[in-house]
């Protein structure tokens, strides 16, 4: 399975460090509400087998703010994030599951990693795993990865040269060979073939943002400038610039995902012109691009009507099934047309129903299979939602 690698950070994380560490009466009862609508409509949510959990116990003296999950079957799963510490900075966090992420447990990081967001996270194998990240600010020597080998529970670290400076994004082949490391953007990664021992840094003609890698290390496709699409077929050597026809100043794409096979798969971000979204810039037009052969071509998909901002998270599960997400921003009120969505298709992107309207913000999306899901969600310091929180997906 593939995974889409990029996400929208928040504006002003400093601001929106203070946390709630229970539900508040008005969330509890907006979920009451979500649940007895599911309970009288179901053909109006699409499948409204989400349920909201909050790992953030996992890390004590303070809330756990995750920003990447991920799951090797249905029951196996890692978040990492960061901690907010007051007066203190943040501390990395990483809690671990073993029932789908009902109940989480703090993993132990056995290495002097301090002030730091874990924001990339990858498994090889259901026990060998890793994740990255960077200290507020960057620069050399200010970049972490990290390595379990008992799925998730103990983490150690891995020595990175200095000419590595700024991480979010982590890939590793099944046997652990083959790695790769990403900034949020830019026209450089970094890759290694023996296991993390040597890097070598890869340039890009173009600035990327997320990406995706479809079947075999070599085959990149990445979210390029003005909308594009950039291919490699070679790890990185040569390089082919797909224009998908987006429009605007504001045209941008920020996440790829590729159902398996390598072949179906889903581009999101929008075009047009920038808007204000609770503290983000972010285009006006939502956007949904579909691609039947690898990359090589793509073609614009309805999104529901009436609604402005961008997706911002995409997931493929088979050429026929997918989700995507948007967040809402930093606000303390819902701007009129950019609520949040959960959008999800069962046609290969025929349509695509707003599973969650007006529900939480979605930050990060990951499926094992059509029924078991999860998603990042929340928003730090808005009162009309969640912090630090996690929904899972039970479908039929």
């Amino acid at each position: 399975m593939l995974k889409s690698v990029d996400r929208l950070s928040p504006a002003d994380s400093g601001k929106g460090e203070r946390y709630i560490r229970s539900l508040s009466s008005r969330f509890a009862w907006l979920v009451a509400g979500l649940l007895t609508l599911a309970a009288m409509a179901p053909q109006a949510m699409a499948r409204p087998h989400w349920t909201l959990v909050n790992p953030g116990f996992g890390e004590p003296g303070g809330t756990f703010l995750p920003a990447n999950v991920f799951f090797t079957d249905v029951r196996h799963g890692v978040l990492v994030g960061r901690v907010p510490v007051p007066r203190k900075g943040v501390k990395p966090g990483i809690v671990w599951t073993a029932d789908g992420g009902s109940v989480w447990h703090r993993a132990k990081i056995k290495a002097a990693v301090k002030n730091t967001n874990l924001s990339g996270l990858w498994f090889s194998s259901a026990k060998l795993g890793w994740a990255d990240g960077t200290m507020p600010g960057g620069g050399p020597g200010r970049c972490v990865l990290l390595k379990t080998t008992n799925g998730g529970r103990t983490w150690r670290s891995i020595a990175l040269p200095k000419f590595i400076t700024v991480l979010s994004h982590v890939w590793f082949g099944p046997r652990s060979r083959h790695g790769r490391l990403m900034p949020s953007g830019g026209r450089v990664f970094w890759q290694t073939t023996d296991g993390g021992k040597n890097w070598k840094q890869v340039n890009i003609p173009w600035p990327f943002l997320g990406g995706a890698w479809v079947n075999s290390w070599r085959h990149l496709v990445l979210a390029g400038p003005a909308g594009s699409v950039l291919l490699s077929t070679d790890a990185g050597r040569k390089w082919v610039r797909v224009r998908t026809g987006l429009t605007g100043p504001a045209a941008r794409l920020t996440a790829i995902s590729f159902a398996k096979g390598g072949q179906a798969g889903w581009a999101v971000g929008g075009q047009g012109k920038w808007a204000i979204n609770g503290g983000y810039w972010m285009p006006l037009k939502p956007v949904i691009l579909h691609t039947v052969n690898g990359g090589k071509t793509w073609i614009r998909q309805p999104t529901p009507r009436g609604r402005s901002g961008a997706l911002t998270t995409v997931w493929a599960i088979s050429p026929k099934q997918a989700w995507a997400g948007s967040v809402l921003g930093y606000a303390y009120s819902y701007p009129p047309g950019f609520p949040p969505w959960l959008l999800h298709t069962a046609n290969g992107g025929g349509t695509w129903p707003d599973v969650l309207h007006n529900f939480v913000s979605i930050h990060k999306l990951f499926f094992v299979d059509a029924r078991h899901g999860w998603a990042i969600a929340g928003q730090p310091g808005s009162p009309d939602e969640p912090n630090g929180v996690v929904l899972v997906y039970g479908g039929r």
